[in-house]
This record gives structure tokens, sequence and C-alpha cells, in this order.
């Protein structure tokens, strides 16, 4: 069936053929490297009249439909090129020269605007700018508006977790971005509400574009990075690549080895029969160090058609160890009623998880086609010894084991054509997943499990977009046929199955009024709970606490209207957003002992919400300052102790990142990221957090080489505090983890030059879902 309906798109796209006048033709400088969102535009003679505009794709490559070329002048103009201005022809090969003045003016004097807006997108320039310098992507996204992370985890302010593209390549390993030098960053485009071309479940898209290098032979990168606080952590990678005329072969290793350090004091109260108060702190201290290898083929068959293959092996060379020391001091009725001392040791050893893509990129005429197919593995093994001591009753030992393996098969096609001045996209994502988890536990209060959970999703979509008098439009429909089958062992419970099929359209506008750029959008998305959230085990945090997943959560529905604006240095976003059936962590009290709560999620009807924020990206002299502020609000309230309690305080978030560019190659950076309390969901934050990072960078060797010396939360100022209100219990937590170090990074670049490989990916959701 699916065979068929992919077929059917292909065949249904094919039968579109050229029927009008066109101009194409390709941009390219003056090294034959294509230029990627070069503004093309024909006018009429001899009035000068704007008859159609369009910009070049990243092949440099650009079509005007319903265009004939008789008696009409053709401009290109590309920031930091000349324009050229020449007669219209059927076919074009148009070479820009550099323009030096206008180079210099972004890197001294800012009057080309760094942060802009371009059709869906917020648009952040890099190359040529003190973003070049910042290290590594991963630092780039770090220092960008809107954007709150680290180590590859990235969300969008106000939307959610994004998804991360490198050259229209989705991103499947998060420290993938510790792979790119943020020196050979083009720029970033920043997505608040991505089409119907990705998963319904995707919030945001953060796409990097990196700059296109030529030139054969052989090229690596290599880094070192030590951090060192009470322990030193480490990363080590080496990235290599050859080039020989269409073939790239190429390989990373990366090792890292992380200790980490948390202190929290949680306090909970259950209002039950007894008024049951615990005191707890938390003493946690774990190592891990993953080991990411990756290897791959490209070759380019010719300018219109690239195919590739790439495996990525993730394992962990020793076993990842954590020890949590929990100590509690039990009241009932304010009495005192036991005191529990508590060490639980959670070893973990999984085997090499694997994962491989191959791709097809091609031009056909006027169509272009872009295949993936994905294909993932994995098995991780896991034992938790708790030994919890009582003073006044019995001792306990907990033993559990829980092994856990995932298999996932993916495909993605996508067909793009040239339709009516515009572009028509459509194609199908499929994919297929299967994720055992077997759970075994000797102790009564917790039952051993063995579930598995089979998931099917094939989702069809297409989109559409056209610059038009008034400005561009683009609109788009995804149809998603989800199967969801829940076994107990061999079993299939048909009342944890589920099926769905959703639609899920979207549509936007953006024009520019003068300086001002506007863009406003509108999109229905989906949130999937996560496999972890609908298992069965049930985990021991001690007597009166347990925690488990809940297979009947369904998935939400969140629908998103947003408005961006953006005037030279200034951009202004305004978003609101209504999700029903939103998934919240809640606690319910055992049935048969109301002293013993249940830490769990559940589905609430809905939750709207509303974010605003303000940035703005000026440039004085040496200077390089991105200013950004703004806030969330929710409205939301929940029945806690017979109580109504209103979750509706605003949360304020700013940061502010300098950069100063010294002579001599030296590069300071002082950045500055603040989150204050308000609420989120059922919990109220209830400690404002900030953190401080000061570091020098010096460039050696025409920037080859570079040492980087960075003081990360120098004033420990990374610390959380929460209230939870749930139906009969309440908690208190503050946290405060080992974020204060000292960051030494040695790297060195010789003769890099890129891989081209251009596999963008397929089931990019499920995984992460795994």
């Amino acid at each position: 069936m699916t065979t068929q309906k992919i077929l059917f798109s292909l065949v249904l796209c094919g039968l579109i053929s050229p029927l009008f006048a066109q101009i194409k033709g390709v941009v390219s400088d003056s090294e034959s490297n294509p230029i990627e969102f070069a503004n093309v535009a024909v006018y009429s003679l001899p009035d000068s009249t704007l008859i159609a505009g369009t910009t070049t794709d990243e092949t440099g490559y650009f079509l005007l439909e319903e265009t004939s070329s008789s008696n009409k002048l053709l401009r290109v103009s590309f920031i930091g090129y000349e324009t050229q201005t020449l007669p219209a022809q059927p076919e074009h090969e148009i070479i820009l020269k550099s323009d030096a003045t206008m180079l210099n003016e972004v890197v001294v004097n800012g009057d080309i605007p760094r942060i802009r807006l371009r059709d869906d997108a917020v648009v952040a320039t890099v190359e040529n700018t003190v973003l070049s310098k910042a290290g590594t992507a991963n630092d780039v996204l770090k220092r960008l508006p809107a954007i709150t992370g680290d180590d590859g985890d990235f969300s969008i302010f106000g939307k959610g977790k994004a998804k991360i593209y490198v050259n229209n390549r989705e991103l499947r390993d998060p420290s993938e971005l510790d792979l790119i030098a943020s020196s050979d960053i083009r720029e970033v485009e920043i997505i608040h509400n991505p089409g119907a071309g990705y998963d319904a479940s995707v919030k945001a898209i953060i796409r990097i574009h990196t700059i296109k290098k030529v030139g054969d032979g052989f090229s690596f990168d290599v880094r070192s990075t030590s951090l060192i606080n009470k322990h030193t952590d480490l990363r080590e990678q080496l990235n290599m690549n050859y080039r020989y005329k269409g073939l790239d072969i190429f390989a990373t290793a990366k090792y890292e080895r992380y200790n980490y350090i948390q202190n929290s004091v949680l306090t909970q109260k259950a209002f039950v029969d007894t008024l049951w108060t615990q005191t707890n702190s938390l003493d946690v201290e774990g190592i891990a160090d993953p080991l990411t290898i990756i290897g791959g083929i490209n070759y380019e068959i010719n300018p219109n058609h690239y195919v590739g293959v790439k495996h990525t092996m993730s394992l962990s060379p020793g076993r990842n160890e954590e020890s949590i020391i929990t100590k509690s001091d039990v009241y009932a009725n304010n009495e005192f009623f036991d005191r529990w001392v508590s060490v639980n040791n959670v070893k973990s050893d999984s085997e090499p998880r694997h994962r491989l893509n191959a791709y097809y990129n091609g031009t056909i005429g006027n169509l272009k086609i872009d295949f993936n197919s994905d294909f993932y593995r994995s098995s991780q093994f896991s034992e938790i010894n708790i030994t919890e001591s009582s003073q006044e009753f019995d001792d306990r030992i907990v033993k559990s084991s829980n092994r856990i393996e995932n298999r996932l098969f993916a495909t993605k096609l996508v067909l793009s054509y040239p339709l009516f001045g515009g572009n028509f996209s459509a194609g199908n994502e499929y994919t297929r997943t299967h994720r055992n988890d077997d759970y075994m536990t000797d102790i009564d209060v917790i039952p051993s499990s063995n579930t598995s959970i089979h998931d099917q999703n094939n989702s069809f979509f297409a989109e559409y977009s056209r610059n038009t008098p008034i400005g561009k439009l683009s609109a788009g429909i995804r149809y998603e046929d989800v199967n969801f089958d829940y076994f107990n062992g061999d079993i299939k419970i048909d009342d944890q199955s589920r099926k769905y099929n959703s639609w899920f359209p979207n549509f936007s506008y953006s024009n520019a009024f003068g300086d001002v750029q506007m863009q406003l959008s509108y999109n229905v998305k989906t949130v999937r709970p996560s496999y972890w959230q609908l298992g069965s085990n049930t985990l021991y945090g001690n007597r009166f606490t347990l925690q488990r997943g809940n297979p009947f959560l369904r998935p939400s529905t969140v629908r998103d209207a947003s408005l961006m604006t953006s005037w030279r240095f200034l951009q202004f976003m305004l978003s609101y957003k209504q999700e029903k059936d939103a998934i919240i962590q809640w606690a319910e009290q055992h049935a048969d002992n109301p002293a013993v709560a249940i830490l769990s999620n559940k589905n609430i009807d809905k939750l709207p919400s509303m974010t605003a924020f303000i940035t703005a990206s000026p440039k004085f002299g040496i200077w390089s300052p991105i200013a950004s502020v703004g806030l969330i609000k929710q409205w939301f309230s929940v029945t806690s102790n017979d109580i109504n309690v209103n979750l509706n305080k605003p949360m304020m978030i700013a940061s502010l990142n300098n950069s100063f560019t010294l002579p001599k190659g030296f590069l300071v950076t002082l950045d500055a990221n603040y989150q204050g309390i308000g609420s989120t969901q059922n919990v109220e934050l209830t400690k404002d957090k900030y953190v401080v990072n000061l570091g020098v960078t010096k460039s050696f060797l025409n920037d080859k080489l570079s040492v980087t010396l960075k003081g990360h939360d120098i004033f420990h100022g990374e610390k959380t505090g929460i209230t939870a209100y749930n139906n009969k219990l309440h908690i208190s937590q503050d946290n405060i983890w080992d974020t204060r170090e000292f960051e030494i990074t040695v790297r060195y670049k010789f003769n890099t030059n890129g891989s081209r490989y251009k596999g963008t990916g397929a089931g990019q959701n499920e995984f992460n879902r795994l």
C-alpha cells in the first residue's frame, strides 16, 4: 500500500510539464561556487517596471515562469557582491564579482543587518561577523536570539524543542553540531512555524547553511577541549575528508567524558487522611563516556545527481555509572515518623547503536527529487541497586534490571516543481518503529513487566509558495495515518492501542514595507508522548514515592498563530498558542495506601499561552551586542488539595551576548542569560536563574589554529527552584549543578573543504521519541 502511494506521488508530479514562457539560470561566484538566496528580478523596458522576482536555491538555480525574455532586463544581486543588470534571455549563467567595499561594511560598520526576516525565517548572518569566531555551531546557536539550550539540545523561545538541519540535512546526533566550525557557517535560519513538509510534531526549525568550499585532496579538523571543575571533562574530536572530483570519503571520531554532580533539596507534602511530609536531600554523582564514529561516502554523479551513504555508530567504551544518596526525614501530622538513608547505584551498559542513512538527491528538468532511507537499532541494559536503611522500621534492598531494544525504519520522498510562478512540493514520509521493554524487579510492591510497542506512521504532504504583488504566500497540508499497537508480552492490549488519522494545515504571509519586514503565520502541530512516558515500568524512589509511565496518554494538538516583524537591527515576535490534550507531569496517591505517591503523566483539556520577545543586534565599532527580552504567559489552573490554584504568572527571559573584536586576532565574549520566576504547566518556578560566561579566543596561522579560554557560569547562578501542584501532593525542589567550570579548547584546521553529503534523513521524530 505504501509503495503504491509513493509511486502515485511520483507519477502525479511527473505529469506536470512546462507549458509557460520562462527565464531560468544559475548564479555563482568567480570561483564557480553557487550562490544561494541571490535576488533575481525581471524589469520591463523602457519604464523599468518590476514584472517578477525570485531567489536562487542552494545550487544557485532560479526559474521565473510565465515570463518571456523579450524586451526585458534581468537584475541579480546579493549581499557582498556587485549587482549585475543585463538583457533577459531564456537561459543564463551569471557570475557575480565580490564587492570588497560592501563586505567591509558588514564587518566594520554593520550597515547590513546581521539578523533579519526572510520569507518564513529569522536569518542570522555568521560569515564575516564575530559569530564566525564563536568556536563551533553549538557555540553559535547559544548566542542567537530566541534560542535556548546547549550541547545540541536547543529550543525556540515560546515554541519548544527545535529540529536542526545542516545544509538541508537533518541532524541525527546532537553532538554533530560540535563537528562544524563556526568559521564554516554562512548563516542560520530560525523558523518559528514550520510548514507541511516537516513532521506534524516539529514545533520549530533551525537551519544551518555552511560556506560552500571546493578543492580536491585530503583535509582534517582536530579539536581538544578540557572542562575543569571538581573533575576534568574531555571532548576529543577528529574530522577527516578526502575529495577527488565527484567523490567524497569522510569520517569523524569523537570521544567525550563527562562527570556531573547535582545537589537537591526536595519537600513533599501529601494531604490525605494523614498529613505526610518528607524532607529529602539528594546528592547525585555520575560519569558518562560516549564515543561517536561516523563514516560515509558521497558521490556527485554530475551537478544534477548526488548519491551517498552514511553510517553512525555510538557507544560507551566503559560502563556509565550514577550514584544517588538520599536522606529523608518523614513526619506524620508534623510528628517525627522515620528517617531513611537510601544509596542508589545505577549502571548501564549499551551495545553499539547503529544508524544508517542512504540518499539520492537529483534534478530532472525542473523536477527536484530528494529521497532518504534510514535504519536504526539499539540495545541497552541497566541495573539499579537500592539499599534503603530505616531508623524505625525494617531496611530494604531493591534490585531491578531493564533491557530496552529499539528498531526504526524510515523513508522520506520530497518532490519539488516550479508551478504557476511559484514552487510546489509534495511527498511521503513513512516510519515503522518497534520497541521492546523487559523490566525485572525482586520486590512485591513493584511489578515486573514485559511490554512492546509497534508504531507505524504513513504521512503525505503538499505545499505551495509564490511571490505575489502583495507579498509572498505559502500554504500547505499534511495528513498522517498512525497505527500504535501496545503489547503485554505477546498479547495485544486493545485499550492501550490507538489509531490516528489527522490533518495538519499551515499558512504564512510575508512582505516588506520599506525597511520593515513582516511575517504572519498559522499552523497546526502535534506533540506525541515519548516511549518512556507510555511505558508500564514502575520505578522505586522510596517507600512513599513511586514513578511509572502512562500507556493511556494521547497526543496533544497545538494551534499556533505568530506575527514577526523586523526593522533594521530590531526584531519582534508575538505568538498565541492553544494546546489541546496537553501532557503534564502529575501525581496521584496509591489507592490502597494514600501515603504512597505515584508520579506519572496525564492529559489535560487545554493549555493556552502567549509569547512575546524583542531582539536588538546593533554594532558599535569593535562591540557587537545581541540583546533579547521576552515573556511567556499561560492561562491555567488546577485543583490541588481541593483548592483552585491559578498558575498564570508570566515568566521573563532575557539575554545579552557581547562580542569584542580586538587587534591581533583576539575575540572577547561576555554572555549573560536570565530566566525569571513564573508559571509553566502545573509548576511554579520559584527562583531566578542567571548564567554569565566569559571567554577569550586567539587565532593563529591565518585562522587555521585557534585557542579558547572560557569561564562558564562564573557566578554559579544556574540554580532552579520549583513548586509542583498535584491532586493531593505538593512538591518543592531546589537544584544546583556543577556548571561553574574553566574551559581550554585548541583547534587546528588543515585544508578544510567540508563534505558535500546531501542526505537529509527520515523518521527523525520517531528517533527522538526512542
